[in-house]
């Protein structure tokens, strides 16, 4: 190569090398001992943030992970601990004598400069079997260093936990996760005194995972091989902080760790009042999702600070789910719907005002099927779906949707959907007329209000309606929380609103949390119409429950919309937020949740 092309190649790569921008972390002091056995869920770990998600170790998007990799970090005066969390569905190891090349099996590693040079480093690799290879290097390998076997990490504290199992092709394997326990004193018996750190100290550390592209032959896990030539192929490198080149001893690439005494802030700030998580998400369930499957949904809550997860599934789905939840400090309450029940027998199901059976009747959709909240037998039929909820070991609450009548008007911005202009009400569209719902009006008043004149704009039958689904309310809600569990309930923007669309009146219920549907765009407004209808609703119902205001994340995909919806709800008075729905959770609104938690909470 020519020295003028050889020197333009270096500032291109010096240049490429320096647009990658170290990351940052706070390591926070430890407050409590830490048992080192694998488990890097328990109390000790729960407040402390993770790391980002592991990249491709040269930073490119084209070349993102496949599985997702974190760790964390915590101190106090004896040790540096490290917890790591790697997904994987096939784990497996062999390598077995300390100081094997460990990294020719998946592996994960630390690489540690304490002084920040970028010479005196040292680096620490250990594979599912908890082998250990621990190295010391004056200097990296291109500025001529060697590595130095004879140095051991004394006294490091290491464990493994798998979950599956390794080497094994019948398990259904999830993840394995590391902690390790470094100490101090392992830094001081080499080219230079290294000092333990202080309050505010910094230290440039990476940490790489290694994965192989790999098969299954003669009983065993292989590294893959090109059938044509026999050559291996390339192991995937990947990082907390890109290194720019597929070389980890870069150490000027290396991210900066800062250790602080006090607790961390980011978590706490995941929490509103009452100990309920700040930011929810609804989600219907799905049978077909494995533990693999629930536990990267976890994870991505998790990665968001989303720590409430109202979930829509069975009782057995529920179980599974909620035992996953506990490992990322989620709490879970059942989605359940109420009123509107595909499972409903057809005598329970609602008439409208000309004398329309939903059980032969669509109403707007196929799936509205609600029921009669005045009859006896829904009302006992809807506490025992809450009766078999409750029996779900740790689960918090029971969340009721669709707790309420059909939409006798839609939101203004869906009614072109449907090809209609409800300026109206439209007997059609106008239910609550079921036959033993008609009778107890006529028993209090005297006269079938389908005789009324006007019946759907009657104030008395409006009224009567509202009041028989308050009575219902009243009698889920002390049952519900008779079994010692919150009760909480999405419904519409406001109590007004709610009242005139759907024939809900919330404002007295008297459950735990509410949840308004603040949906801006079904009703045609901007963003700050969210912050308007939070006022409203505060003043509503006072101190006396929690709002959590309901955003809807189709509607906000710009760059900045999720952040100025949240700060809308909070100032306009909101307890928290809910995200509809977790399947529109995507790199863009999670950035801006977790850019606007630490910005201004």
């Amino acid at each position: 190569m020519k020295p003028f092309i050889l020197f333009l190649s270096l500032i291109s790569l010096t240049s490429f090398l320096y647009s990658q921008s170290p990351k940052n972390y706070d390591c926070f002091r430890a407050k409590s001992t830490i048992i080192i056995d694998g488990d890097v869920y328990k109390d000790v770990w729960k407040t402390i943030p993770w790391s980002d998600f592991f990249v491709d170790i040269e930073g490119k998007a084209s070349s993102m992970p496949y599985y997702e990799s974190r760790m964390k970090m915590l101190w106090d005066d004896n040790y540096l601990y490290i917890a790591a969390e790697l997904e994987e569905k096939d784990i497996w190891g062999y390598l077995e004598n300390h100081d094997e090349i460990i990294y020719r099996d998946n592996d994960f590693e630390v690489f540690i400069d304490p002084t920040g040079d970028g010479l005196n480093y040292f680096e620490i690799e250990i594979n599912t079997l908890e082998t250990v290879l621990d190295i010391y290097l004056n200097k990296p390998y291109n500025k001529g260093g060697r590595a130095d076997l004879t140095w051991n990490a004394e006294g490091l504290l290491k464990a493994v936990k798998i979950y599956g199992s390794a080497n094994d092709t019948t398990s259904s394997d999830v993840k394995w996760t590391v902690e390790l326990a470094i100490p101090w004193d392992i830094y001081q018996n080499r080219d230079t005194s290294v000092l333990s750190p202080v309050n505010g100290t910094t230290w440039r550390m990476n940490f790489s995972r290694v994965e192989w592209e790999y098969e299954f032959a003669d009983g065993r896990y292989n590294r893959k091989t090109e059938p044509e030539t026999g050559k291996r192929y390339p192991e995937n490198n990947w990082v907390w902080s890109p290194q720019g080149v597929i070389n980890m001893h870069a150490p000027e690439m290396w991210g900066y760790v800062t250790f602080i005494n006090e607790l961390p802030q980011v978590n706490q700030n995941q929490w509103s009042k009452g100990g309920l998580p700040l930011y929810w998400t609804w989600m219907g369930g799905n049978s077909n999702n494995e533990r693999y499957d629930w536990e990267r949904i976890m994870r991505k809550m998790d990665d968001a600070g989303i720590r409430g997860f109202l979930f829509g599934g069975n009782v057995t789905l529920l179980n599974k789910v909620i035992q996953i939840a506990k490992q990322y400090n989620i709490k879970v309450h059942a989605w359940y719907w109420t009123m509107n029940r595909g499972d409903a027998k057809p005598h329970w199901l609602s008439y409208n005002q000309l004398g329309n059976s939903l059980a032969y009747e669509k109403a707007y959709v196929d799936y509205y099927k609600f029921m009669c909240p005045a009859l006896p037998e829904v009302q006992e039929f809807i506490k025992s779906g809450m009766d078999d909820l409750a029996e779900v070991d740790g689960l918090e609450g029971i969340h009721m949707d669709y707790i309420r009548y059909v939409d006798v008007i839609l939101p203004v911005g869906l009614q072109p959907k449907y090809g209609l202009v409800q300026d109206h009400i439209m007997p059609e569209f106008d239910y609550g007329y079921h036959p033993y719902m008609r009778g107890l009006y006529k028993d209090k008043y005297g006269v079938d209000p389908i005789e009324l004149k006007d019946p759907g704009n009657n104030k008395s039958w409006i009224d009567f309606r509202l009041n028989q689904l308050n009575l219902t309310i009243d009698e889920l809600r002390n049952h519900v929380k008779g079994k010692d569990m919150k009760i909480t309930a999405a419904v519409f923007p406001t109590p007004q609103m709610s009242a005139d669309m759907v024939r809900q009146d919330w404002k007295d219920w008297n459950l735990d949390c509410y949840f308004p549907m603040v949906y801006h765009n079904f009703y045609n407004e901007d963003i700050d119409w969210i912050r308007e209808v939070i006022e409203e609703d505060r003043k509503a119902i006072g101190d006396n429950s929690m709002i959590f205001c309901g955003l809807y994340l189709p509607s906000l995909q710009g760059q900045n919309s999720v952040s100025k919806a949240i700060n809308a709800a909070l100032a306009g008075g909101a307890d928290g937020i809910s995200f509809f729905s977790y399947g529109n959770l995507n790199e863009n609104t999670i950035v801006q949740i977790k850019n606007f938690t630490k910005k201004h909470r």
